[in-house]
Order: C-alpha cells, then sequence, then structure tokens
C-alpha cells in the first residue's frame, strides 16, 4: 500500500480521534429535595434532576462542558443551562465540579395564591461524582443555589447518577 493511500487514512483517523476526545457527554439524573425559594420559602420537597452536559475542552486536569438540564418538584420546574468545570486528577476517583446556570422557573402559584407563569432565574451548582465503573459514575452531591433576585434562596440537594458516553 503506498503512502497516497495511508496517509490520508492516518490523518483522518487523528482528526475524528480528537473530535471524539472533546465532544465527551454524558447524561444524569438524580433525586433529593428541594426548597423553592419564592412557593413556601421553608418547605423541602422532594425533586429530581436529569440533564445531560457535553465536553467542550480539556485544560489539563481541567474539563470544560456545557451543562443543560430539568429540575422538577411538585413546586416548581426549570430548565437551565451553562458552564460545567470540573477537576480530573489522575488516579482519583472523584471529580469536584462547579457550575453557572440560567434558565427559566414556572411556579403553580406564590404565597399569596397568585400564579407565576415563568421567571428568568440564574443558579450556582456544586457537586462531587466519584467514578463506581469504567463509564458510571455516582453523583455524590449536587447542590443548587438561586442566585437571582426571582429565584430568592431556592436550594436543592441531590444524588444520583452519571452515565458517561
Amino acid at each position: 500500500m503506498s503512502w497516497n493511500r495511508i496517509l490520508p487514512l492516518l490523518l483522518s483517523f487523528a482528526v475524528t480521534a480528537n473530535l471524539h476526545a472533546q465532544a465527551k457527554l454524558a447524561i444524569y439524573g438524580t433525586v433529593g429535595a428541594e426548597k423553592p425559594g419564592i412557593v413556601n420559602a421553608n418547605d423541602w420537597v422532594t425533586s429530581g434532576t436529569v440533564g445531560l452536559y457535553v465536553g467542550a475542552a480539556k485544560l489539563g486536569p481541567l474539563a470544560l462542558s456545557v451543562d443543560g438540564r430539568g429540575e422538577f418538584s411538585s413546586k416548581i420546574k426549570s430548565g437551565l443551562v451553562g458552564p460545567r468545570l470540573a477537576l480530573h486528577l489522575p488516579l482519583f476517583p472523584i471529580k469536584p465540579y462547579v457550575e453557572v446556570l440560567i434558565g427559566g422557573s414556572s411556579y403553580p402559584n406564590t404565597p399569596n395564591g397568585l400564579p407565576i407563569s415563568s421567571r428568568f432565574v440564574g443558579r450556582a451548582v456544586a457537586g462531587a461524582d466519584a467514578t463506581i465503573l469504567p463509564h458510571l459514575d455516582w453523583r455524590i452531591v449536587d447542590f443548587t443555589y438561586g442566585i437571582t433576585s426571582a429565584d430568592p434562596r431556592a436550594e436543592s440537594l441531590t444524588t444520583g447518577l452519571v452515565l458517561r458516553f
């Protein structure tokens, strides 16, 4: 086989391998509790989160991704998106991460009974995942906190699983 046939194959392999490494995809689901903040501010209710993140860049032990998630409880439903920064140390299975997410939340009603269809909200997220199998992580903790005036003191604390591709 001549180099004019092998070289394009090698270049194609190198380019697609690099793209595959950068486009890491993970889906996750969690369950826990949420304090909606604006609706019965002191009541914690059962909540869940489903989402996915896609890797954008790897900078040594830091991984930058874009995260999109839906948060669901009886008091609030949210759709959020934003950057995710995770620390991946070699030979250490726990990966802490932080996120800043923006999106919208829908509340069934306020403390005075008036309906609210939706509000623009922002949330800060901190958590840690632990590798339990080659493509499966345990999301030890995922804590979100409302950072906008439309979502005061909204907090959630959940745990779950992450499936990485």
